[in-house]
């Protein structure tokens, strides 16, 4: 495994001076980055998430636990992490719903992240990310999970992921994803959008969204600022170590040099493979092209409609990042039929997505 994706070992927890500092931070204006369309003045109050005055007994648990994730948010906070974040996307019309199949405010969306589970009975299943797991990360390496890294008996939290209040990198990151989540050091996982210019897209950022603050896939593309790396496949891998790489490059994923391109994949690639580009032999681009409903890809040169010969998938051209109701949030897709955040009417199986890139016989020679 490349050592791009390990983190620093030993990080300490943040004292309760440091807490208190970022809190009177968030509710004064001073110091924290902005968080581009998410969570900024004109989208969030401060007084919606925060307290000033807060009975000790009532947050002893937050104050005492330390862990990276409190210190994001600190402790005088209006309830728990997921309850905090659930009262306003959870069948809110504050904001985008993002567990279960409710779509609150945005009903008739199809989500690009899709949705998420909870351990406690909201579509508990191997469907995806399930607040409050403490089960190990697939892939992990050093093995991680949400209990050893919170150390609160909460499980997973959204701010695993996200950070309430900004990356804090000076550069916004799309959906206040975290630069450091997981196994990632500080920075490694972060993801750029074109934040200061809505509608326009900058083929230096890693996301280019048409319409500030929509969730719908249609209003979402992915560049390829770098042809042999993927931000959002570095982000994903903070938990799921073992499951990115550079092909030719990680044993992990595996691939060769050849006379016919990469050959000898261990894992599917998630960056540095173009459709068409190792010969018609095992992915086309005019087979993606013919479909209908397209999974989503990466292109270098913001061109998502022609055979360019530079189209790279990603985690999230097969995967939903919070889910869906299928196992591990696979996007079953044939290319026709309504388009779904599970896939469309005519996509039942696993097939149907391999071929998207793969054709009819995704694995014959």
């Amino acid at each position: 495994m490349a050592p791009s994706i390990r983190r620093f070992a030993g990080r300490s927890a943040a004292d309760l001076a440091t807490i208190l500092g970022l809190v009177t931070a968030a509710l004064f204006g001073g110091g924290l980055a902005h968080a581009g369309d998410y969570h900024d003045r004109g989208t969030l109050d401060c007084a919606e998430c925060h307290v000033m005055h807060v009975k000790p007994s009532e947050k002893a648990p937050l104050v005492v636990a330390g862990a990276k994730a409190d210190a994001d948010v600190g402790p005088l906070l209006r309830r728990d992490i997921n309850e905090l974040c659930l009262s306003c996307h959870d069948g809110s019309q504050k904001a985008v719903d993002v567990l279960g199949r409710n779509q609150g405010r945005s009903a008739g969306d199809v989500r690009q992240a899709g949705f998420l589970n909870s351990i406690h009975g909201v579509g508990f299943a191997s469907t995806g990310h399930t607040l409050g797991s403490t089960d190990l990360a697939p892939g992990s390496e050093p093995p991680w999970s949400a209990e050893d890294e919170n150390g609160t008996g909460q499980g997973l939290t959204c701010i695993n992921c996200h950070a309430p209040h900004g990356s804090g990198s000076g550069t916004p990151a799309y959906r206040n994803l975290r630069s450091d989540a997981g196994n990632n050091r500080p920075g490694e996982g972060l993801v750029t959008y074109n934040s200061d210019r809505a509608g326009s897209n900058d083929l230096t950022r890693d996301v280019f969204v048409r319409r500030a603050l929509s969730y719908d896939e249609a209003d979402v593309d992915f560049n390829e600022p770098d042809r042999r790396d993927s931000a959002l496949a570095r982000f994903c891998a903070g938990c799921h170590d073992e499951f990115h790489g550079i092909p030719g490059v990680d044993a992990n994923i595996g691939g060769r040099p050849s006379g016919k391109g990469l050959t000898a994949f261990v894992r599917h690639p998630t960056s540095g493979v173009d459709l068409g580009s190792v010969g018609s032999q095992w992915t086309r681009v005019d087979t993606y092209l013919g479909r209908k409903n397209r999974v989503k890809v990466m292109s270098s040169l913001g061109a998502w409609n022609t055979a360019n010969g530079e189209l790279t998938p990603t985690c999230i051209s097969c995967h939903k990042a919070h889910g869906n109701d299928n196992a591990f949030g696979l996007i079953y897709r044939s290319g026709t039929g309504a388009l779904t955040e599970n896939g469309d009417t005519q996509g039942r199986a696993v097939e149907d997505l391999c071929r998207q890139c793969h054709g009819e016989s995704p694995f014959a020679p």
